[in-house]
């Protein structure tokens, strides 16, 4: 069965938390296993750590970890998002479904597995994460080797993306998050960075609520995080090429959205202090905030390559016990 030595070197040297300081590792902890929850379930479970450890890793792998808590959160944490040997799942499963229908689903991975696999083979199938998606990989691109590497994304590419949900001055309040998503590829150097359908997340930094004396209600968001076909989170902002590109477009609603009037009519029909109220599906432009090491899909829409037969291995019992500890060396 082919090995591929994933993060053991990593798993020797801890960044989560600073030895000896309780508090922080409980909460380092916890907010690390929420994201690795969310990003799986599409929901944070409740509960102690412990349980809520033990069942991620017997989703993912079949079967937990003897090593210490934050040790094993790190080790799921890498097993989604680390890049640097082979794609993480999260990258794999995002290259599947774009491979397979030029768009990434939003939700939880456990939901995302089943609907590729009722697509793909009729049926949802049992086992652990790692070895449906290592098939759903096989299916869809042929073979386990999925052609992701790494390029320089250049600081200002624009993105075009829309509002998942309504947001206004009228029940919006500063600090409320804002989700949009993805509504057009993004293809530097021949490779695909942003897929459509992928997700960010912004903040309301600024909100006037409208008043009596013709003062009209102001929003201002702060659009900080997109998210890649790595799974990787990047930097994003709004600035000279965005706006460029929304007034060159006449993109009012989401011109307002980061503080700009684009529209003299538009403006003055908000009077006697009316409320901002900006629409599910408004679109605007994003852009990347720095220079960034990301790594992208080579090429453009790729074709399904389903495998029915003539497997050349058994992927039912995943791990070796022979390995040991060496929880996540194969997958």
């Amino acid at each position: 069965m082919r090995i591929y030595k994933i993060f053991i070197c990593a798993l020797m040297a801890l960044s989560i938390i600073s030895a000896g300081n309780v508090t922080k590792a409980e909460t380092s902890a916890n907010a690390l296993l929420a994201k690795i929850e969310r990003e799986t379930y599409g929901e944070v479970r409740e509960g102690a750590i412990l349980p809520r450890l033990n069942e991620l890793e017997k989703d993912y792998s079949g079967q937990n970890l003897q090593e210490d808590m934050n040790t094993r959160i790190e080790a799921l944490y890498n097993i989604l998002y680390d890049n640097s040997a082979t794609p993480g799942l999260l990258a794999k499963l995002n290259a599947v479904e774009w491979n397979l229908k030029h768009e990434v689903n939003y939700g939880g991975i456990e939901t995302r597995i089943d609907i590729l696999e009722d697509e793909l083979f009729g049926e949802s199938n049992d086992g652990n994460y790692i070895s449906r998606i290592r098939e759903l990989v096989k299916a869809s691109f042929g073979s386990e080797d999925i052609p992701m590497y790494e390029i320089q994304l250049p600081a200002n590419t624009a993105i075009k993306v829309a509002l998942v949900t309504p947001i206004g001055t009228r029940d919006g309040q500063v600090g409320d998050a804002v989700t949009v998503r993805v509504i057009e590829d993004v293809i530097v150097d021949d490779a695909l960075v942003f897929a459509k359908g992928l997700y960010g997340t912004g903040v309301v930094d600024t909100l006037k609520k409208p008043n009596g004396w013709g003062s009209n209600g102001k929003l201002i968001i702060n659009f900080n995080k997109l998210t890649g076909i790595d799974g990787q989170e990047i930097e994003t902002c709004v600035e000279y090429e965005a706006i460029n590109l929304m007034t060159e477009k006449n993109m009012i609603d989401g011109a307002a959205l980061v503080g700009v009037n684009l529209n003299d009519d538009w403006n003055k029909a908000l009077v006697h202090g009316k409320n901002l109220e900006i629409p599910a599906d408004t679109e605007l432009y994003i852009q990347t905030k720095s220079d960034t090491a990301v790594y992208a899909l080579k090429g453009g829409r790729g074709s399904v390559t389903l495998k029915t037969s003539g497997a050349d291995e058994n992927t039912d019992d995943l791990f070796d016990p022979a390995l040991g500890d060496d929880f996540y060396t194969k997958y």
